[in-house]
């Protein structure tokens, strides 16, 4: 039986999880296009034999890198949707949510994942609309039974929503703007949630203290 064979699948998971956390604060800080595989094994201190029984490739931990991090995001959004809040509130706390995690971005990173790796950007992408869009119209209805949101269709609302920030937060449009992450999420749905909520909703939008 060789070494490899003996590894336990508690151990390969742990260092699986070990590389993907190097490759997150690496390749979300620097990008990705222009780190090796040596270089991150070195890093970590492991053989590069090891990295690759864990990744095809580094476009395959790139993947994964991108994917953990949108399940995690996924579970704290659909966690908020649950709470027990009003639907302003849970807007909110999305912009929070997507905030924190749009920050860790740098525009290397977003250039990087623009020029050397679009299919992974796509994806992303697809997974970020469904889950805005599954999520969002569940506090569009919440919010108009609360009299919080004004009661235009739903379905209009939610296009213009889900449609509007898929072209802010997208890499082309913050490379080629002098907006940050932040200030083009806060933007964003401070101009959105304005136009449909009630005077109720404004109300309770401004005491909440949202970010200018």
């Amino acid at each position: 039986m060789t070494t490899e064979e003996t590894i336990t699948k508690p151990e390969i998971q742990n260092e699986r999880d070990k590389i993907l956390r190097f490759a997150q604060e690496k390749f979300f800080v620097e990008g990705f296009y222009k780190i090796s595989m040596d270089e991150i094994a070195k890093s970590l201190g492991m053989s590069k034999s090891t990295l690759y029984r864990n990744f095809d490739s580094k476009l395959d931990l790139v993947s994964e890198a991108v994917r953990k991090l949108v399940s995690g995001t996924k579970l704290k959004i659909e966690s908020t949707i649950t709470d027990d809040t009003n639907a302003v509130e849970k807007f909110v706390s999305i912009i929070k949510i997507l905030t924190a995690t749009i920050t860790k971005f740098t525009d290397k990173w977003m250039s990087d994942l623009q020029h050397h790796a679009p299919h992974i950007w796509q994806e992303v992408d697809a997974t970020r609309k469904k889950l805005m869009y599954d999520n969002i119209s569940k506090i569009i209805r919440q919010g108009q039974n609360e009299e919080l949101i004004i009661k235009y269709p739903p379905e209009i609302i939610i296009t213009i929503i889900t449609g509007g920030m898929r072209a802010i937060v997208n890499p082309q449009f913050l490379i080629a703007t002098s907006f940050s992450y932040n200030e083009a999420v806060h933007h964003a749905f401070r101009i959105l949630l304005n136009g449909i909520l009630t005077d109720k909703g404004k109300t309770i939008l401004r005491n909440l203290n949202l970010q200018q």
